[in-house]
């Protein structure tokens, strides 16, 4: 008798962890869909702030040339439910202007380190640095456009090409 309960307690973890993975599956590729459209304005970073036991906050910066913010948007929450909403606070704004300390722009502390932690990227120097010895330790990522590949099915099919 009490091997059936701990078979049906087992068993019931393993369908939670089931159903935990697809929800969040499910979360993931409408983040990713959501960060596909707004890459498409600019230049794309996201930042971090929070811990494992404190709860994190994704920032996402898209910025134009000049570096003034055209999308900022924050992903926070418990839940997989929690998307990418919009922070009109930053919006129009320069994103050398997060790196100053002094400006909260009106945010939450975690808020707004995790933007500055999206922004500086855009202002690291490109030389090769130590990189980080713990995925705990990255704390934002740039994005870049993709460059086009040339169509090579011109040159498979014996027509003209570039070279």
């Amino acid at each position: 008798m009490d091997n059936k309960i701990f078979g049906f307690i087992f068993i019931g973890l393993a369908v939670a962890y089931g159903v935990q993975l697809l929800l969040t599956g499910w979360q993931a590729r409408r983040y990713y869909k959501r960060l596909k459209q707004i890459r498409k304005d600019g230049l794309t970073s996201v930042g971090m702030s929070g811990g494992k036991w404190s709860g994190r906050i994704y920032a996402v910066l898209v910025v134009d040339p000049d570096f003034n913010i055209l999308h900022a948007e924050k992903l926070s929450g418990f839940t997989i439910f929690s998307g990418l909403k919009s922070v009109q606070a930053l919006i129009g704004q320069n994103a050398k202007d997060l790196t100053d300390t002094q400006q909260t722009f009106g945010l939450n502390k975690k808020l707004i380190e995790a933007f500055r932690n999206a922004a500086k990227e855009y202002f690291k120097a490109d030389a090769i640095e130590k990189a980080p010895t713990k995925l705990d330790d990255i704390k934002s990522v740039r994005m870049y456009h993709k460059a086009k590949k040339p169509d090579q099915s011109a040159a498979a099919k014996g027509g003209d090409t570039i070279d």
